[in-house]
């Protein structure tokens, strides 16, 4: 039972969690095929379910595996919910508009700077200087 600041319950979430977090994460992996990859998040997501529920848990610490096992189902299920939800976006085109133009050669640069500064250094016609 837990003592006023919970530190009974503390101690003992911390040790089922190093008794059993290696066997949970390989339990999970052998069961979720393919999607192994989401086993450490599976698991973290167990461990909370096993904290916010200590308190049920009506098995001694040696026992306590098939217990955390069930609530990694109910974790493993979440999970894919909002996986299946999820779905990829190609933005390849959306990234295509957003590309600036190709530079000009430099030659064509050099040539245009030549052509400006060539400009400057004459004097204006009678048009350009009446507008």
């Amino acid at each position: 039972m837990p003592d006023q600041d919970g530190i009974a319950d503390r101690d003992r979430l911390t040790l089922l969690y190093v008794i059993y977090n290696a066997q949970l994460v390989r339990h999970l992996r052998a069961h979720l095929g393919t999607r192994w990859p989401a086993a450490e998040d599976i698991a973290q997501d167990t461990w909370l379910l096993v904290a916010a529920r200590l308190d049920e848990c009506c098995t001694g610490d040696d026992e306590a595996f098939a217990w955390i096992v069930e609530l990694a189902r109910t974790a493993t299920l979440a999970h894919m919910r909002g996986t299946r939800r999820e779905s990829t976006v190609d933005f390849t085109d959306f990234e295509a508009q957003l590309l600036l133009p190709p530079a000009p050669a430099a030659e064509d640069e050099a040539i245009a700077n030549t052509v400006v500064l060539a400009m400057l250094d004459q004097e204006p016609t009678e048009m350009e200087a009446a507008a």
